[in-house]
């Protein structure tokens, strides 16, 4: 698999961490949305579940890694039970985890790099929640989707990165944009893995 595109961009003075973070993943950002979409989707109950599954299998190793080196402050709300509870009510199976997610040893930026970009989901959740409500006519479970604990935590995070008075040091900037490399990296390679594993649907896009 290709590397996720990631501008190589410097952190600019006065510049604040979000704008930076955006600035150097909006390729890996646009890429993941068209992967997703491709791998999954939601225009069926069936795709819907699909889509449930590898956001479970994809974020259930990246909780894991939070637990494990985020401070409780940058730690998101988990989103895998909400998932597996959308999941049994659409009568589908938790599938197992994707392989193992690291960024070897813990280093200055990487927690608020991948919490960044779990987070950031929650904007995008809830455009895709107004699909799935039309498309399934307000019957399919949206646990998920409808987090406002994430959207909560989003908002939270995002004060404490767009202050352009207070500047990330480089080290830090430099963490988060490679942690949240990663993170759509890891994305990536769980839609790409389903989507190879489904015969049928890839040949439906070639």
């Amino acid at each position: 698999m290709a590397a996720t595109p990631v501008r190589d961009v410097a952190q600019q003075p006065g510049e604040s961490l979000r704008t930076h973070l955006r600035a150097a993943t909006m390729a890996a950002h646009d890429l993941l949305d068209s992967a997703m979409q491709a791998a999954s989707g939601w225009q069926s109950r069936e795709d819907y579940a699909r889509f449930l599954a590898l956001q479970h299998a994809a974020r259930v190793p990246l909780e894991a890694w939070l637990d494990a080196h985020a401070p409780a402050a940058l730690r998101p709300p988990p989103q895998t039970p909400l998932i597996a509870r959308d999941l049994a009510l659409l009568g589908a199976d938790v599938p197992a985890p994707a392989r193992l997610f690291t960024l070897g040893r813990a280093g200055p930026g990487h927690a608020l790099g991948t919490a960044w970009v779990l987070a950031g989901s929650a904007l995008g959740n809830r455009a895709i929640a107004k699909a799935v409500a039309r498309i399934g006519d307000g019957q399919w479970p949206v646990a998920f989707l409808g987090d406002g604990a994430m959207m909560d935590f989003w908002q939270s995070l995002r004060a404490r990165i767009e202050r352009p008075s207070l500047p990330a040091d480089a080290a830090e900037a430099a963490g988060a944009t490679r942690a949240a490399e990663a993170v759509f990296a890891h994305f990536l390679a769980v839609a790409a893995l389903a989507q190879a594993s489904d015969p049928a649907r890839t040949s439906a896009r070639t």
